[in-house]
């Protein structure tokens, strides 16, 4: 099985050694800055964790979902926050907040 990059670009045997070589001789990691993650979706806490839900659906199901929410100029995350709200109870703070999404 080849090894991919993130865009699918096969990754040779030359870089992989090389790389290896690169993590086996260490990394400096006082010059390491943590990165930024997602913002929070809580309206009154941006700090606030955000938890994932994970559910499996058909792909059928899945390229639907994901081809009209991009013709909607929406997210497909944004679209399940909407469906989640309603079978809930929509509260108005996280009304605003996916509209900001």
């Amino acid at each position: 099985m080849a090894v991919r990059t993130r865009n699918g670009r096969p990754v040779t045997d030359a870089e992989l050694d090389r790389m290896a070589d690169e993590a086996e001789a260490g990394y400096d990691l006082s010059t390491w800055k943590r990165r930024p993650g997602r913002p929070s979706l809580s309206a009154n806490n941006t700090s606030a964790h955000s938890p994932r839900i994970t559910t499996r659906v058909p792909e059928e199901l899945r390229a639907r979902v994901a081809s009209r929410a991009s013709a909607e100029g929406k997210s497909v995350s944004a679209v399940m926050r909407h469906l989640l709200e309603g079978y809930a109870g929509q509260s108005p703070a996280a009304s605003k907040a996916d509209h900001r999404r």
